[in-house]
């Protein structure tokens, strides 16, 4: 039978004006030849007309889709950043030293483990206060990230963000909604659930750094990207990528991680041998966030199992990147020492007591 045909009114018409935004589908969209890389100001403004919705669906997505197609350039992923934290975001800029703006994949965790809360309360307590920020239901994974997990041990994720500045100042550790910091990203939500595929916007949303925080690691997995994101992030004064698990910032016990800095000459990778690891360890993802919230509290008690090792190595690694460790090892030791005394989990408490004040 035939698709009965549209009424006036359906989603095939709009009242707005297409033309404005057609030369950035054209410029992304073209054949292999005519296809071409939008300036930085070109850029900018097309993420503005998506953001604000002053372009239609439609557009949107053949703007993402052909831009994933295509690649992104450098240009393209500084004016996009460029925009989202001059004019969508509301920014905080906690009074504390050394802020760490920990950036993990907003899509989450579908297949390991989610363990970005044991870590920030680890180096918390080493003395580098941590922001971490995120959203749910995020494509394509739709896993679980910070948020949830933090929710499920106490740690209220829905805070506005003054409230978050304070539990930063406070207590050295804060989660941002983008619900509550980024109400308009968020609002894209529905739209980027429509691909079924990974798109600029899921590079950018790691980037945000919405409390300026002067240090930045974040998670990606595409080698073919890091030369391209190496040059856009947003730590003030020293940022890394991690080649980590599902592209987030955890490092398997036993491989060969990757630790990509802003200058290809201070890069670090990661020995496991020289480590004392001889196995590849992966920690399994549970099937809710009330799982990883459970091998959180498991690591925070200093359990011997794989999470601990896990937070210990990737804990360890960032004490050293940010010279709070001589070496990896020695910052290794000092995340166990840190665990064993129970003040990260300590440390969190008072997170979650703050939070609920």
């Amino acid at each position: 039978m035939l698709a009965a045909t549209p009424e006036v009114g359906s989603i095939y018409e709009t009242d707005r004006d297409p033309a404005p935004f057609v030369p950035f589908i054209q410029a992304v969209g073209r054949g292999e030849k005519l296809k071409r890389d939008l300036t930085y100001d070109e850029s900018v403004e097309a993420l503005r007309q998506i953001v604000g919705q002053a372009c239609s669906p439609a557009q949107a997505g053949a703007f993402l889709i052909s831009q994933r197609v295509k690649g992104e350039a450098v240009d393209e992923i500084r004016g996009f950043t460029a925009l989202l934290r001059a004019e969508t975001i509301t920014q905080i800029r906690p009074r504390v030293d050394g802020l760490l703006d920990l950036a993990v994949p907003y899509d989450g965790k579908a297949r390991s483990a989610q363990l970005a809360p044991a870590i920030a309360a680890v180096l918390a307590e080493a003395g580098m206060p941590v922001i971490l920020h995120g959203d749910e239901a995020v494509p394509t994974k739709e896993g679980i990230g910070p948020g949830p997990v933090l929710r499920e041990l106490g740690v209220a994720d829905d805070l506005e963000p003054e409230a978050v500045q304070a539990m930063i100042e406070a207590v050295g550790i804060g989660y941002l909604s983008a619900e509550r910091f980024a109400p308009q990203w968020h609002a894209l939500l529905p739209l980027r659930r429509q691909f079924g595929l990974r798109t600029v916007l899921n590079s950018v949303e790691k980037l945000l750094n919405p409390a300026n925080a002067p240090y930045q690691v974040s998670g990606f997995f595409h080698g073919n990207y890091i030369e391209r994101l190496r040059a856009a992030q947003t730590g003030g004064e020293r940022s890394f990528i991690v080649q980590g698990e599902e592209g987030s910032v955890e490092m398997a016990v036993g491989r060969k991680s990757h630790v990509f800095a802003e200058d290809a000459a201070n890069d670090l990778v990661l020995d496991p041998e020289a480590l004392g690891h001889t196995e590849r360890v992966r920690v399994a993802g549970p099937a809710d966030a009330a799982g990883h919230a459970e091998l959180n509290a498991r690591v925070l008690a200093s359990e011997e199992c794989d999470a601990t090792e896990q937070v210990c190595l990737t804990a360890g690694v960032f004490l050293h990147l940010f010279d709070l460790a001589q070496s990896v090892s020695d910052g290794i030791g000092r995340t166990r020492r840190i665990l064993e005394s129970g003040a990260a989990r300590a440390r969190l408490e008072r997170a979650a007591a703050k939070s609920a004040a």
